[in-house]
Protein backbone atom coordinates (compact mmCIF):
# COMPACT_ATOMS: atom_id res chain seq x y z
CA UNK A 1 0.00 0.00 0.00
CA UNK A 2 0.83 3.56 -0.62
CA UNK A 3 -0.21 5.57 1.74
CA UNK A 4 1.61 8.78 3.30
CA UNK A 5 0.79 9.94 7.03
CA UNK A 6 -1.17 12.52 7.22
CA UNK A 7 -2.40 12.41 3.43
CA UNK A 8 -5.81 14.39 2.46
CA UNK A 9 -8.12 14.00 -0.26
CA UNK A 10 -10.50 16.55 -1.68
CA UNK A 11 -14.22 15.96 -1.47
CA UNK A 12 -16.88 17.68 -2.74
CA UNK A 13 -16.99 21.24 -2.11
CA UNK A 14 -18.82 22.51 1.13
CA UNK A 15 -20.40 25.86 1.36
CA UNK A 16 -18.47 28.09 4.29
CA UNK A 17 -14.95 27.80 4.98
CA UNK A 18 -14.60 24.38 7.01
CA UNK A 19 -13.55 24.11 10.33
CA UNK A 20 -13.28 20.34 10.31
CA UNK A 21 -11.66 17.40 8.81
CA UNK A 22 -12.40 13.47 8.86
CA UNK A 23 -9.75 11.51 10.67
CA UNK A 24 -10.43 7.60 9.34
CA UNK A 25 -9.67 4.48 11.22
CA UNK A 26 -11.38 1.52 8.74
CA UNK A 27 -14.10 0.36 6.89
CA UNK A 28 -16.64 -1.88 8.17
CA UNK A 29 -19.93 -3.47 7.04
CA UNK A 30 -22.96 -0.82 8.71
CA UNK A 31 -25.26 -3.82 9.57
CA UNK A 32 -22.38 -5.54 11.73
CA UNK A 33 -20.55 -2.39 13.35
CA UNK A 34 -20.50 -1.39 16.68
CA UNK A 35 -23.04 0.92 18.83
CA UNK A 36 -20.52 2.44 20.45
CA UNK A 37 -16.40 3.06 20.02
CA UNK A 38 -13.80 4.23 22.37
CA UNK A 39 -12.45 7.37 22.25
CA UNK A 40 -10.28 8.67 18.77
CA UNK A 41 -7.75 10.78 18.06
CA UNK A 42 -7.10 14.61 18.74
CA UNK A 43 -8.22 13.90 22.49
CA UNK A 44 -11.25 12.12 21.95
CA UNK A 45 -12.64 15.58 21.68
CA UNK A 46 -15.27 14.66 18.30
CA UNK A 47 -17.04 10.85 18.92
CA UNK A 48 -15.89 8.10 16.64
CA UNK A 49 -18.87 7.34 14.19
CA UNK A 50 -19.48 5.90 11.05
CA UNK A 51 -20.30 7.62 8.11
CA UNK A 52 -22.89 4.82 5.71
CA UNK A 53 -23.18 4.59 2.71
CA UNK A 54 -25.53 1.73 1.80
CA UNK A 55 -24.76 -1.74 3.83
CA UNK A 56 -20.75 0.03 4.20
CA UNK A 57 -19.42 2.43 6.33
CA UNK A 58 -16.07 4.30 7.38
CA UNK A 59 -15.56 4.58 11.04
CA UNK A 60 -14.46 7.77 11.41
CA UNK A 61 -14.01 11.36 13.64
CA UNK A 62 -14.06 15.04 13.47
CA UNK A 63 -10.44 16.56 13.97
CA UNK A 64 -9.28 20.12 13.16
CA UNK A 65 -8.67 21.52 9.71
CA UNK A 66 -5.17 21.48 9.46
CA UNK A 67 -4.60 18.95 12.49
CA UNK A 68 -1.52 17.05 12.93
CA UNK A 69 -1.48 13.60 14.18
CA UNK A 70 1.66 12.87 15.80
CA UNK A 71 1.03 12.25 19.47
CA UNK A 72 1.65 8.73 21.33
CA UNK A 73 -2.01 9.36 22.76
CA UNK A 74 -3.39 9.82 18.91
CA UNK A 75 -1.60 6.37 17.70
CA UNK A 76 -2.56 4.52 20.90
CA UNK A 77 -5.71 6.11 20.14
CA UNK A 78 -6.09 4.84 16.43
CA UNK A 79 -5.14 1.56 17.18
CA UNK A 80 -7.68 1.63 20.32
CA UNK A 81 -10.30 1.99 18.31
CA UNK A 82 -9.18 -1.03 15.44
CA UNK A 83 -8.38 -2.84 18.94
CA UNK A 84 -12.54 -3.00 19.53
CA UNK A 85 -13.23 -3.60 16.13
CA UNK A 86 -11.23 -6.11 15.28
CA UNK A 87 -12.58 -8.10 18.41
CA UNK A 88 -15.84 -9.21 16.77
CA UNK A 89 -16.12 -7.55 13.30
CA UNK A 90 -14.36 -7.54 10.12
CA UNK A 91 -12.55 -4.29 9.39
CA UNK A 92 -10.43 -3.10 6.55
CA UNK A 93 -8.45 -0.62 8.43
CA UNK A 94 -6.36 2.05 7.83
CA UNK A 95 -2.88 3.56 8.17
CA UNK A 96 -2.23 5.65 11.36
CA UNK A 97 -2.74 9.59 10.05
CA UNK A 98 -5.45 9.26 7.37
CA UNK A 99 -7.33 12.59 6.94
CA UNK A 100 -10.02 13.62 4.29
CA UNK A 101 -11.48 16.86 4.04
CA UNK A 102 -14.93 16.00 4.38
CA UNK A 103 -17.61 12.96 5.81
CA UNK A 104 -18.68 13.15 1.78
CA UNK A 105 -14.88 12.62 0.46
CA UNK A 106 -14.84 9.75 2.70
CA UNK A 107 -17.86 8.33 1.45
CA UNK A 108 -16.95 9.35 -1.98
CA UNK A 109 -13.32 7.98 -2.43
CA UNK A 110 -13.78 4.79 0.10
CA UNK A 111 -17.50 3.74 -0.44
CA UNK A 112 -18.06 5.02 -3.99
CA UNK A 113 -15.14 5.33 -6.13
CA UNK A 114 -13.64 2.09 -4.30
CA UNK A 115 -16.98 -0.14 -3.42
CA UNK A 116 -15.93 -2.87 -5.54
CA UNK A 117 -12.27 -3.29 -3.72
CA UNK A 118 -13.44 -2.58 -0.40
CA UNK A 119 -16.31 -5.31 -0.86
CA UNK A 120 -13.31 -7.90 -2.03
CA UNK A 121 -11.20 -7.08 1.61
CA UNK A 122 -14.04 -7.16 3.51
CA UNK A 123 -14.82 -10.81 1.91
CA UNK A 124 -11.08 -11.59 2.23
CA UNK A 125 -11.11 -10.65 5.98
CA UNK A 126 -14.31 -11.93 6.88
CA UNK A 127 -13.69 -13.80 10.39
CA UNK A 128 -9.95 -13.55 10.62
CA UNK A 129 -7.83 -11.32 12.55
CA UNK A 130 -4.03 -10.71 11.83
CA UNK A 131 -1.27 -12.43 14.26
CA UNK A 132 2.55 -11.81 14.10
CA UNK A 133 5.26 -13.87 15.03
CA UNK A 134 8.63 -12.62 15.36
CA UNK A 135 12.11 -14.75 15.88
CA UNK A 136 15.09 -13.17 16.72
CA UNK A 137 18.49 -15.26 16.93
CA UNK A 138 20.38 -15.45 20.41
CA UNK A 139 23.63 -14.30 20.66
CA UNK A 140 26.15 -15.30 17.63
CA UNK A 141 23.85 -18.71 17.39
CA UNK A 142 23.42 -17.94 13.67
CA UNK A 143 27.24 -18.39 13.00
CA UNK A 144 27.56 -21.20 15.25
CA UNK A 145 24.83 -23.37 13.55
CA UNK A 146 26.25 -22.18 9.70
CA UNK A 147 29.68 -23.49 11.65
CA UNK A 148 28.39 -26.37 12.86
CA UNK A 149 26.68 -27.18 9.16
CA UNK A 150 29.80 -26.13 7.15
CA UNK A 151 33.22 -27.01 9.68
CA UNK A 152 35.49 -26.92 6.65
CA UNK A 153 34.68 -23.22 7.27
CA UNK A 154 36.06 -23.11 10.58
CA UNK A 155 38.96 -25.13 9.42
CA UNK A 156 39.84 -22.68 6.57
CA UNK A 157 39.53 -19.82 9.13
CA UNK A 158 42.26 -21.57 11.34
CA UNK A 159 44.73 -22.60 8.49
CA UNK A 160 44.71 -18.50 7.84
CA UNK A 161 45.46 -17.66 11.41
CA UNK A 162 49.49 -18.53 10.80
CA UNK A 163 49.57 -16.65 7.95
CA UNK A 164 50.02 -13.27 7.03
CA UNK A 165 47.58 -10.87 5.86
CA UNK A 166 49.49 -10.17 2.24
CA UNK A 167 50.07 -13.34 1.44
CA UNK A 168 46.16 -14.57 1.76
CA UNK A 169 44.36 -12.08 0.90
CA UNK A 170 42.51 -13.96 -1.77
CA UNK A 171 41.92 -17.07 0.67
CA UNK A 172 40.71 -14.41 3.02
CA UNK A 173 38.28 -12.60 0.32
CA UNK A 174 37.23 -16.06 -0.84
CA UNK A 175 36.81 -17.38 3.03
CA UNK A 176 34.71 -14.02 3.46
CA UNK A 177 32.57 -14.30 0.05
CA UNK A 178 31.96 -18.36 1.19
CA UNK A 179 30.84 -17.31 5.29
CA UNK A 180 28.36 -14.96 3.75
CA UNK A 181 26.97 -17.21 1.30
CA UNK A 182 25.92 -19.93 4.22
CA UNK A 183 25.21 -17.63 6.57
CA UNK A 184 22.56 -16.39 3.97
CA UNK A 185 21.20 -19.96 3.07
CA UNK A 186 20.78 -20.73 6.97
CA UNK A 187 19.00 -17.48 7.49
CA UNK A 188 16.01 -18.80 4.28
CA UNK A 189 16.27 -22.11 5.63
CA UNK A 190 15.50 -20.94 9.43
CA UNK A 191 12.78 -18.75 8.09
CA UNK A 192 11.29 -21.64 6.46
CA UNK A 193 11.73 -23.71 8.68
CA UNK A 194 9.98 -21.89 11.41
CA UNK A 195 6.97 -20.06 8.99
CA UNK A 196 5.86 -23.81 8.04
CA UNK A 197 3.95 -25.21 10.90
CA UNK A 198 2.61 -21.43 11.17
CA UNK A 199 1.42 -21.61 7.57
CA UNK A 200 -0.28 -24.95 8.35
CA UNK A 201 -2.33 -22.91 10.78
CA UNK A 202 -3.23 -19.77 9.31
CA UNK A 203 -5.54 -18.61 6.37
CA UNK A 204 -2.41 -16.54 4.54
CA UNK A 205 1.40 -15.84 5.39
CA UNK A 206 2.86 -12.90 4.60
CA UNK A 207 6.78 -13.00 5.36
CA UNK A 208 8.07 -9.71 5.84
CA UNK A 209 11.51 -8.65 4.95
CA UNK A 210 14.49 -9.30 7.78
CA UNK A 211 15.30 -6.07 8.10
CA UNK A 212 17.79 -6.79 10.84
CA UNK A 213 20.54 -8.96 11.02
CA UNK A 214 19.07 -10.54 14.69
CA UNK A 215 16.26 -11.36 13.37
CA UNK A 216 15.05 -15.07 11.59
CA UNK A 217 11.28 -14.33 11.01
CA UNK A 218 9.04 -11.48 10.63
CA UNK A 219 5.63 -13.89 9.55
CA UNK A 220 2.08 -11.78 9.81
CA UNK A 221 -0.80 -14.49 9.57
CA UNK A 222 -4.42 -13.80 9.20
CA UNK A 223 -6.09 -15.87 11.08
CA UNK A 224 -9.88 -17.43 11.41
CA UNK A 225 -10.73 -16.44 14.82
CA UNK A 226 -11.48 -19.87 15.33
CA UNK A 227 -7.59 -20.80 14.53
CA UNK A 228 -6.59 -18.66 17.13
CA UNK A 229 -5.63 -21.70 19.34
CA UNK A 230 -3.97 -23.75 16.52
CA UNK A 231 -1.51 -20.54 16.20
CA UNK A 232 -1.09 -20.11 19.72
CA UNK A 233 0.19 -24.19 19.95
CA UNK A 234 2.15 -24.06 17.12
CA UNK A 235 4.14 -20.74 18.83
CA UNK A 236 4.34 -23.29 22.00
CA UNK A 237 5.31 -25.50 19.77
CA UNK A 238 8.30 -23.67 18.15
CA UNK A 239 9.27 -22.36 21.50
CA UNK A 240 10.08 -25.43 22.95
CA UNK A 241 11.94 -26.95 20.10
CA UNK A 242 13.71 -23.91 19.12
CA UNK A 243 13.86 -21.86 22.23
CA UNK A 244 18.03 -22.21 22.28
CA UNK A 245 18.56 -20.49 19.32
CA UNK A 246 15.50 -18.18 18.83
CA UNK A 247 13.82 -15.71 21.02
CA UNK A 248 10.17 -15.44 19.84
CA UNK A 249 8.00 -12.37 20.15
CA UNK A 250 4.24 -13.44 19.43
CA UNK A 251 1.45 -10.64 18.89
CA UNK A 252 -2.36 -10.01 18.60
CA UNK A 253 -4.90 -10.15 17.38
CA UNK A 254 -3.86 -7.03 15.23
CA UNK A 255 -5.83 -5.21 12.63
CA UNK A 256 -5.55 -6.99 9.06
CA UNK A 257 -2.59 -4.18 8.26
CA UNK A 258 -0.35 -6.75 5.74
CA UNK A 259 -3.55 -8.26 4.51
CA UNK A 260 -5.64 -5.15 3.36
CA UNK A 261 -3.85 -3.80 -0.08
CA UNK A 262 -6.25 -1.56 -2.46
CA UNK A 263 -3.92 0.41 -5.33
CA UNK A 264 -5.60 4.35 -4.98
CA UNK A 265 -5.27 7.55 -7.75
CA UNK A 266 -1.94 9.01 -6.35
CA UNK A 267 -4.31 11.98 -5.53
CA UNK A 268 -6.31 9.98 -2.62
CA UNK A 269 -3.45 7.78 -1.57
CA UNK A 270 -5.17 7.52 2.14
CA UNK A 271 -4.55 3.71 2.35
CA UNK A 272 -1.63 2.07 4.50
Amino acid sequence: MTQRSGATATGSPVAGAATHAVYVYGVVRASAAPDAFPDGVAGGESPVRLLEHGDLAVVASDVPVGWQAATRADVEAHEHVLSGLIEQWTVVPMRFGVVLDSEEAAREILLVQHEAEVRALLMRLDGHVQMSVKAYYGEESLLRQVLKQHPELKRRSDALEGMSMAGSQQERIALGQDVANAVEAQRAHDEQTLAAPLAAAAAEVSLEPLRSDRLALNAQLLVARERRADVDAAVERLTREFGEQFAFRYVGPLAPYSFSDLALDAQEDPWG
